[in-house]
């Protein structure tokens, strides 16, 4: 449920300073107030400095740990779903991505501590899992709607999603702490176990967490969903997972105002599958079904760091130097069948194991110019380093004796994929009133093929290499201390990364053949942000509208070929695709403990060459929830509410929900007891009931290879602080 959110909320209604103490002290008001309210008052990745979210010019959304402690979500998707301009893609608990303005995958920077996820091994439509940092173990997630390519580099064409975890106790607050979590939810018979312990001992911090999670496949209830009816509920297959997240932070206070700090992660899935459902139960006739699942993905990053404030320098007061490097290793299988008969058919089992080094840096440093103007400024890095290897049997039975015909075949290369820029931000205090803000980075790209087993000599030293320059403005101007008028214009870009230049074999649904294109060129966009926000008492409300216009879009398409008895596809650059629509935002703390909030987003995607429709997400969302906390914090109660609007230009390929894509309202329930304490240690328990109506919906890009969500679901989680 929300009341941690909506009592962060208090702190924007009264205002907060813009230092980090000044933040660490808002919030710590916020979690101690009666007020109730939901988004977190402070973010540090739209400016990379602890900024009130009301005096920044980007769209931005916070949700602190709180909402993670009493919602006890499957993962960040779970965190914004009821937020405007947010959508998710992806089922099952460790699968689920943010689609941001109708942007996913690789059009989209998932970061930890500001420090990029990505990398260049991913497919472009799905990006990398925000699981691999714990949510249990995340202070805040900040979601920056819209580009952000100068702070941030490639990828960031369309948003944002930073994964903040939690530090050691801070300085002066010396002893030992530490929580544990069970949490358990019907649908798919999940049981998730976690603990953490953290500490401080004058000069040094730490902090140690784990969590192991087991789930199950789920079922979809009965009910229709456009053209689809399910007469029963039936079982959504491939969609659980056994994983477990692994983590050690440690810190040094080198002075009053520097600290040196060690982070170390372990990530382990096994069995986490894309998730489908028995074709002739969705009114498929023919019988295909295609399984997608990563039956192993493990992943160890170390990430060190010198942050120092304060320093008074001619070229810096702020400092903060990060060098970064993980192993991520996994395997991922392909199995389709294919019957031509009752006694006859095709069966294709394929797998890749790919192996990818990542090492990267970052050096950032801010100044104080004049004592009012702000200027951030550094360089960053990073180099993947991708291994893999394939094999794939295809069998056909019916026509005689079985015939088998086995490759083993790389679909791409070994490759190396580096990219590096420098940037610069500043912020001009004009007047008391009225906020300048610009930006710029420069940026570098290279991609190279290595020598590969089983492709020929002219698959290596492939090279590609790009450059590309992006830039913003921005302005803000205070009308009053309660109503900022804000607006953004800027360019920002998305390198395609090494499947997108060098993926070369059967599509992963087996419905076609991807011929590689190593002239690609990077997307760029320019993108319009014009908005208010208004904060009163007792009322926080935003509104935002957007224009977002891709060049050169990296979208795959027909070559008119035949490659393989398949159908030929290659990605090429089209020249234009647009996004625009509007985000409103209203949170009201009424009284009493209450407090409502209301959302509402509208999106329209265009191919503009084609004048044809380029979006696969909901052209309309609405929703809000009310919520209530007894005035002394004991217990609460939510209601939550999300509609999303039936959305008819849009192009679905043979789904079995029709040409359009079908309305549904989504309703939550929850609850929250703290209960006494207990030598210490005060347990609090949380209970949900989500999908309270047992309705059968998808979310949008799980319509096409349709992928329902959970039937009517009880979720309680047990929580022990001490």
């Amino acid at each position: 449920m929300r009341m941690g959110r909506w009592a962060a909320l208090a702190a924007v209604l009264i205002g907060v300073g813009t230092s980090s103490s000044s933040a660490q002290e808002g919030t710590k008001r916020a979690d101690s107030t009666t007020k109730v309210a939901k988004l977190a008052p402070i973010t540090v990745t739209a400016t990379r400095s602890a900024t009130p979210v009301f005096r920044t010019s980007v769209p931005v959304l916070v949700v602190d740990s709180a909402a993670v402690r009493e919602e006890s979500p499957n993962g960040v998707g779970d965190l914004f779903r009821n937020l405007p301009g947010v959508d998710v893609t992806g089922v099952g608990p460790n699968q689920g991505r943010l689609v941001i303005r109708g942007q996913r995958g690789q059009r989209i920077l998932l970061a930890e501590d500001g420090i990029r996820l990505n990398n260049a091994r991913r497919q472009q439509d799905f990006g990398e899992l925000p699981s691999l940092t714990d949510i249990n173990d995340l202070s805040r997630v900040e979601v920056v709607r819209g580009p952000a390519s100068v702070l941030y580099g490639t990828d960031a064409i369309g948003g944002v999603v930073n994964q903040i975890t939690l530090e050691p106790p801070a300085r002066g607050r010396d002893g030992v702490f530490g929580s544990f979590l069970y949490r358990h939810s019907s649908a798919d018979g999940q049981n998730l176990g976690h603990a953490r312990i953290s500490g401080r001992s004058g000069r040094f911090g730490f902090g140690f967490s784990g969590g192991i999670r087991e789930a199950d496949e789920y079922s979809a209830p009965a009910g229709t969903f456009g053209d689809l009816t399910l007469a029963r509920a039936q079982l959504v297959r491939d969609v659980g997972v056994r994983d477990r997240n692994f983590a050690a932070k440690l810190s040094y206070d080198v002075g009053d105002n520097s600290r040196l700090s060690l982070r170390v992660s372990r990530y382990e899935a096994r069995d986490a599958g894309f998730g489908y459902v028995d074709p002739l139960a969705i009114g498929d006739s023919s019988g295909v079904i295609v399984r997608l699942l990563y039956p192993e993905q493990n992943v160890t990053r170390v990430t060190a760091a010198y942050q120092a404030q304060g320093l008074s320098l001619g070229i810096a007061d702020r400092l903060s130097v990060t060098a970064y490097g993980a192993a991520n290793d996994r395997f991922f299988d392909q199995a389709i069948d294919i019957p031509f008969s009752p006694t006859a058919g095709m069966t294709i089992r394929s797998r890749n194991f790919t192996d990818i080094a990542t090492y990267g840096a970052r050096v950032e440093a801010a100044k104080i110019l004049a004592g009012r103007h702000t200027l951030t400024y550094g360089l960053d890095w990073y180099l993947d380093r991708s291994d893999n290897t394939d094999s794939s049997t295809t069998r056909v039975t019916g026509f005689g004796p079985p015939s088998v015909r086995t490759t083993t075949t790389p679909t791409v290369p070994n490759a190396s994929y580096w990219t590096g820029g420098v940037f610069a931000q500043s912020q001009f205090q004009v007047t008391d009133r009225f906020v300048l803000g610009a930006g710029l980075r420069g940026q570098t790209i290279q991609a190279d093929t290595r020598a590969t087993a089983g492709l020929p000599a002219t698959r290596a030293g492939v090279s590609a290499s790009n450059g590309t320059a992006v830039g913003h403005v921005s302005a803000q101007y205070a009308v009053s201390p309660k109503l900022n008028l804000v607006a953004t214009v800027g360019r920002a870009f998305r390198a395609p990364n090494l499947i997108e230049r060098y993926f070369e074999g059967a599509a992963a649904e087996g419905n076609g053949f991807q011929i590689a294109n190593p002239d690609l060129t990077p997307e760029t966009s320019l993108n319009v942000d014009v908005g208010f926000k208004l904060r009163t008492d007792r009322v926080y409300a935003e509104f935002t509208y957007f224009s977002n216009t891709i060049r050169d879009g990296i979208r795959i398409v027909s070559t008119g070929t035949q490659v393989n008895n398949l159908p030929g596809f290659q990605n090429r650059n089209i020249a234009k695709l647009r996004d625009h629509g509007v985000e409103a935002l209203a949170e009201v703390a009424l009284g009493a403990g209450f407090a409502a909030i209301g959302h509402f987003s509208k999106i329209t995607s265009r191919n503009v060459d084609q004048n044809i429709p380029a979006g696969d997400s909901y052209s309309s969302k609405v929703g809000g929830e009310l919520a209530w906390r007894e005035l002394k914090g004991r217990f609460g109660l939510a209601y939550e509410v999300r509609h999303q609007g039936e959305r008819k230009d849009i192009e679905l390929v043979a789904s079995p929900v029709g040409d359009r894509l079908p309305a549904f309202t989504v309703h939550t329930v929850r609850g929250e007891v703290k209960l006494p304490t207990v030598g210490g240690t005060r347990p609090v328990v949380n209970l949900a009931i989500a999908n309270l109506t047992n309705e059968l919906y998808a979310e949008a890009s799980n319509t096409s290879f349709f992928r329902p969500e959970p039937k009517r679901s009880a979720v309680v989680g047990v929580r022990l602080d001490f």
